[in-house]
């Protein structure tokens, strides 16, 4: 009578692992498109209350669509993740930016003075499904920019136009080497912003490019560093 261990199940163990594998290969897939799912759903959410916006609250001074999709893909591109925006008016450019701090897995502080459009600008974060991306603060900026730590990566200026200097001087602190700075009309209200636009061409702190997307026109700073 022979006796002896059983022989080993060499296979066994590889068997398993390779049907683990399989598993959680399938479930990362399966996660995947789940998540696919939802950003083409939250998407499709964002784009139709930005025309919803577009047919039923006029008269905002809104930036374009094509503005619009420029400054996301600026936040997308440059994976940017910590936004700060000076004046909100309804949020249209908001949910651009915010649709890109989405993306990016970052957040969006925006500033706006006047209550009335604070609070449209709140129903539709919440409408487009942006809300959790962006927090609106009814303030005055020019009193609440010092008070900020920073650092934002990404700034857009669309606000009084006479102050637009005074909102530069106030974020350069705020934003590091690298950070982007946008800001709107400098096209169509070129006149208003003359001495704006002289700045950002001769700081030596900024290397700025201008482009024009849509009718407004953009300035576009990148804080460099050293003066």
């Amino acid at each position: 009578m022979t006796t002896g261990k059983r022989p080993p199940l060499p296979l066994a163990p590889r068997v398993l692992r390779c049907a683990m594998a399989a598993i959680l290969l399938a479930a990362s897939v399966f996660s995947a498109d789940l998540r696919a799912a939802d950003d083409e759903k939250n998407d499709d959410q964002t784009q139709k209350r930005l025309v919803w916006m577009r047919e039923n609250q006029t008269g905002m001074w809104n930036i374009s669509p094509r503005e619009g999709l420029y400054l996301y893909d600026l936040v997308v591109r440059h994976h940017l993740k910590r936004g700060l925006e000076i004046g909100t008016s309804n949020g249209y450019s908001g949910i651009w930016i915010a649709s890109g701090m989405r993306a990016t897995g970052g957040h969006l502080l925006t500033l706006e003075i006047d209550e009335e459009r604070a609070q449209l600008a709140r129903e539709n974060f919440q409408a487009a499904g942006v809300e959790r991306y962006v927090t609106l603060e009814r303030v005055d900026a020019l009193q609440t920019l010092p008070k900020l730590t920073g650092p934002f990566d990404f700034v857009f200026i669309d606000a009084e136009k006479s102050d637009y200097v005074r909102y530069l001087q106030m974020v350069l602190p705020l934003v590091p080497n690298g950070g982007v700075i946008v800001a709107h009309n400098v096209s169509d209200m070129a006149d208003e912003l003359r001495d704006f636009i002289e700045r950002v061409k001769t700081d030596p702190e900024l290397k700025t490019t201008f482009a024009a997307p849509g009718p407004g026109g953009f300035s576009v700073s990148i804080k460099r560093g050293g003066r």
